[in-house]
């Protein structure tokens, strides 16, 4: 285990430096791949995406180069291209993927392709012990390779913007599968009932729209907490019973101490535990997602005891201090760990 030559590879402008590095003892090698669009020609290879294919082969090629001990990898899409890569060219890396989610799954000749790439997979990392056994027997994925570690975060920002509304109201934000259709009837049975709805422009592609729903859209993050922390309670309406979606935004809430109500699929059973942290609602049934939202609506001092309760499940379940550790074990399994690592995050 001379080599330590680790290899990063994001969907997105972060290389996790303030997680991993801090872990890792002082002779590991760090390299970085992102598929971030960095010149204006770039937006043209979206469609398929070929900044993530890209992206992905860079992140392989170098890993096989430099004889990297290991590739880490965020996002399943990225996952994906890495995993394909290696299988295709018959190349043997150990790989982590980590956050491994789909909001839909794959169908046909894709499920196919994708299930060969992604037993090629040495380590996997998701959210819920719902997709454990889905990914597993959905790709043909090693039950012992998947490995449950909850969503983290930290308290998330807040804009100092004024509230969106002078008066109370309910706040839904996200995108990943949503039912903004049920939503949508919900806030029909409930005219006096203000709500702010943070979503991407297709989830309301189409909707027309009450007097008493407010939409924004395509908003910095801060701004749409902004949203959530001033609202009364929070939705997370979800498509079915089955969806592994909305961990971000249901730790969110409870960190900023905002009582939920979510439709009760099998995907946030690890988050949600109902009339304790949040009320759950049958899926795609309008009457009884206004049922629960008015039963916090006319009771403040229940919301806030669901806030208070959700905020001690995330604080203690949800904290970056459990991905440093979850991580810094990896790490030693490796050889790559630290000698002494702070206990606590500074």
């Amino acid at each position: 285990m001379s080599n330590k030559a680790v290899v990063c590879c994001t969907p997105f402008d972060s290389d996790w430096r303030w997680i991993v590095e801090e872990l890792a003892a002082p002779d590991v090698r760090w390299k970085y791949f992102s598929d971030k669009v960095k010149y204006s020609w770039q937006i043209y290879l979206q469609r398929p995406n070929l900044n993530t294919m890209m992206a992905g082969f860079r992140a392989v090629s170098y890993a096989v180069r430099h004889r990297a001990r290991l590739l880490i990898t965020f996002d399943a899409r990225l996952s994906f291209w890495c995993a394909l890569i290696c299988r295709v060219l018959g190349i043997k890396l150990d790989h982590l993927a980590f956050s491994f989610n789909f909001a839909e799954l794959p169908q046909g000749l894709k499920k196919r392709l994708f299930g060969f790439a992604f037993r090629q997979i040495t380590h996997v990392r998701v959210h819920s012990h719902m997709e454990r056994t889905l990914y597993s027997e959905y790709f043909g994925i090693p039950t012992d390779r998947i490995e449950v570690r909850l969503c983290t975060m930290n308290v998330p920002p807040v804009s100092s913007d004024p509230p969106e509304l002078d008066e109370p109201y309910v706040s839904a934000v996200g995108g990943n599968a949503r039912d903004y259709q049920t939503l949508l009837e919900t806030s029909r049975l409930m005219p006096d009932t203000p709500m702010v709805w943070v979503v991407r422009p297709e989830n309301v592609a189409g909707f027309d729209l009450p007097p008493n729903v407010h939409v924004l859209q395509n908003i910095p993050y801060p701004k749409a907490m902004n949203v959530v922390k001033n609202s009364r309670l929070t939705v997370v309406p979800l498509k079915g019973s089955q969806v592994p979606c909305g961990h971000v935004t249901l730790i969110s809430a409870m960190l900023l101490e905002k009582a939920i109500v979510a439709t009760d699929s099998v995907g946030i059973s690890d988050y949600v535990i109902d009339g304790w942290n949040g009320l759950l609602c049958r899926p795609q049934d309008a009457r009884d997602l206004a049922d629960k939202i008015r039963a916090l609506w006319v009771d403040p001092d229940e919301a806030d005891r669901l806030g208070e309760n959700g905020f001690k499940f995330a604080a203690e379940n949800c904290s970056e201090q459990s991905v440093r550790e979850d991580m810094f074990e990896f790490f030693k399994g490796y050889g790559l760990a630290a000698e002494v690592v702070e206990t606590q995050a500074e």
